[in-house]
């Protein structure tokens, strides 16, 4: 749980990694009035995080009655899945033809020895993992639009591989630990753009 006090960024965080974990309660509701004591903070940075999760499509606003956490719904998985590769690829085509600089390379160059260490099989740890990757990926994009976009087509897309997560662990491992070489080795000596490219083919695949 975090401190009190917490600005709606660090709320928005939190409710996130509950949803993805599936550590909410009972009724998949979202209260103001809860969450603002559990946060130490008045409603207003409480409805600015749920408004946030609004657009990334982890909660339903809905009249009269709340905040109710969306379910993941078969029917959905294709649609979300093809608008996340439609969102990297949308990147790539803006994003530099330049390389990486020493320290973005670094940056993604570290998570190699952080999936060595953690358990990919683990949902906390996988959660953790996919996070950085997103947050690492996303401080290469410049254009705002795009990188508002990509962070919620990509929540989005961390939900339904946390879920594949519980039938086919390995699977997801494999992913994640070709999507990390891929990048460090792309970005040094290719560019941010093929970078891009290269996640989008990954994460497209069907089987993935």
């Amino acid at each position: 749980m975090l401190k009190g006090g917490q600005s709606s960024q660090h709320i928005a965080e939190a409710l996130r990694a509950d949803i993805c974990l599936a550590r909410s309660s009972d009724d998949q509701m979202l209260h103001e009035g809860a969450l603002a004591q559990r946060f130490g903070v008045s409603r207003t940075p409480v409805r600015q995080a749920l408004q946030r999760l609004s657009y990334e499509r982890m909660i339903t606003v809905k009249s009269g009655v709340g905040s109710v956490i969306s379910p993941l719904e078969d029917r959905q998985r294709e649609e979300d899945l093809r608008a996340a590769e439609a969102v990297i690829r949308a990147v790539a085509a803006c994003a530099p033809q330049t390389r990486g600089s020493a320290a973005q390379v670094m940056d993604f160059a570290a998570m190699l020895g952080m999936l060595a260490i953690n358990d990919l099989g683990r949902a906390e740890d996988f959660f953790e993992l996919r996070a950085r990757l997103l947050a690492s990926l996303s401080a290469l994009i410049e254009n705002p639009i795009l990188k508002d976009a990509f962070h919620a087509a990509y929540w989005r897309l961390i939900r339904w591989r946390i879920q594949d997560l519980q039938t086919d662990p390995a699977a997801q491992a494999a992913l994640l630990d070709r999507l990390v070489k891929s990048i460090v080795e792309i970005l040094q000596h290719v560019s941010i753009a093929a970078t891009f490219e290269k996640v989008a083919d990954l994460e497209g695949q069907p089987h993935a």
